[in-house]
């Protein structure tokens, strides 16, 4: 069997990042205060986390790369595996029916650290046992991303 350049394995999520004008810098706080709104331009959707993040950059740069990752069977699940198909790499990804789609709502103002807003969904479910250790046997690289954010990662059991 033919070798893999990496298997990029864990976190996998919906970035929804709407953007933030201002025109002169601002606190955090005058921005995020109770009952203000805040216009924003079009936001932008698409996969993030380290299985899309370095992953797809892997495979976009020509590396031979499996991905690892679960997923909720929910609209954001459908929206990442479409575009994860779009590059062939979606056949390590599972779809849990139990488990929402972990998706983060990154708040990025000009001149102010991002804030992100997460919700785990189907990477707290995410446990050794979803990894197809074969892939990694035939692999010269193995990234496993963000395993404090995967609550089967670090739980004592």
């Amino acid at each position: 069997m033919k070798k893999n350049n990496a298997v990029i394995a864990g976190h996998i999520c919906v970035d929804f990042t709407p953007p933030i004008e201002c025109n002169a810098c601002m606190r955090i706080d005058d921005i995020l205060a109770p009952g203000k709104l805040i216009h924003t331009g079009p936001a932008e959707l698409h996969p993030g986390g380290v299985v899309a993040n370095t992953g797809l950059a892997m495979k976009i740069l020509g590396a031979d790369v499996s991905l690892i990752g679960k997923v909720g069977d929910d609209s954001f699940g459908k929206m990442i595996l479409r575009i994860l198909q779009d590059y062939g790499k979606d056949d390590g990804i599972i779809v849990d029916a139990s488990s929402s789609t972990s998706y983060t709502v990154v708040i990025a103002v000009p001149g102010i650290d991002r804030i992100f807003l997460n919700n785990h969904g189907a990477n707290d479910t995410f446990s050794a046992d979803d990894i197809d250790y074969e892939k990694c046997r035939n692999s010269l690289l193995f990234h496993f991303g963000y395993p404090t954010l995967m609550k089967k990662m670090y739980e004592s059991d």
